[in-house]
């Protein structure tokens, strides 16, 4: 299966209108589990260069974007759409895409836990220690969370089972439930740090109860320049102002089409 996904230039710029060809045929050819097959590897990644994440802070201004699902030749591709203000699509002649390709190197995600230890000893008035007492304060979870934990967890149940789920999506559903695009926090695709300078987008399945089932996202992590260590791009004030980030990651439509008139390119 992994032969049919061509080598192509990880990233590319894509005219609108072989844009829109590309979701069209997507739309087109999910309902049939043999084609999606040879387009999907389960250990297949994007990839995003600095000069990519530079062109999406330049075009987009809005604290997110869409990301759609097309095929371009052989190959699936993910195609980005900057958002303006009011989140209407912005117009462009071409739009940035990225080939689905194998990992070719390891990245190591980092989480660190940080615990306050906090020593408070009483002096009596004769100066002798009459009291020693000894706190931690450990991590404060919202769950469910984020972390670098709980997105290995999703990364890892999208490799074991995604083939699965599109056997069953396809020949129970049709092909109907599954995505076409990706809302996706603004965040996800910005380098802060000249430390980082690739974003590897990999797929990942949330469970939710909701929807009854696990619901594919997108993770983005920023890989350092030489060690390939990784972080997970996440929204700050999402953390800053609720002391959780659960709203940021990638929301699929469908099932999340809250706002399907929003997607210009899919209609």
């Amino acid at each position: 299966m992994l032969d049919t996904i061509e080598t192509l230039e990880k990233t590319d710029m894509l005219n609108k209108e072989l844009c829109i060809e590309a979701i069209q045929r997507w739309k087109l050819n999910k309902s049939e589990y043999e084609k999606v097959e040879t387009l999907f590897s389960p250990t297949a990644v994007f990839n995003f260069s600095e000069d990519d994440c530079a062109w999406l802070n330049k075009h987009n201004n809005n604290a997110q974007f869409h990301t759609y699902i097309g095929i371009h030749g052989k190959n699936l591709i993910l195609i980005v759409v900057p958002l303006d203000k009011d989140g209407v699509e912005v117009e462009l002649k071409s739009y940035l895409t990225s080939t689905l390709s194998e990992l070719k190197k390891n990245i190591t995600l980092i989480e660190q836990d940080k615990i306050t230890t906090t020593t408070r000893t009483t002096l009596n008035q004769e100066l002798e220690i009459s009291k020693i007492s000894v706190d931690s304060d450990l991590p404060t979870y919202n769950e469910p969370v984020m972390t670098e934990r709980a997105s290995v967890h999703d990364i890892e149940n999208w490799k074991n089972n995604c083939l699965d789920w599109f056997y069953k999506e396809c020949n129970e559903f049709k092909g109907l439930r599954i995505f076409n695009t990706f809302t996706v926090p603004f965040a996800d695709l910005i380098l802060d740090s000249s430390d980082y300078n690739e974003v590897t987008a990999l797929f990942g399945f949330k469970d939710s109860v909701i929807y009854q089932g696990p619901i594919p996202v997108l993770i983005f992590v920023a890989v350092h320049n030489t060690s390939g260590t990784a972080e997970i791009l996440r929204a700050p004030s999402y953390e800053d102002e609720s002391g959780t980030n659960t709203k940021d990651y990638s929301q699929p439509c469908p099932p999340m089409c809250r706002a399907s008139k929003d997607y210009g390119l899919l209609s």
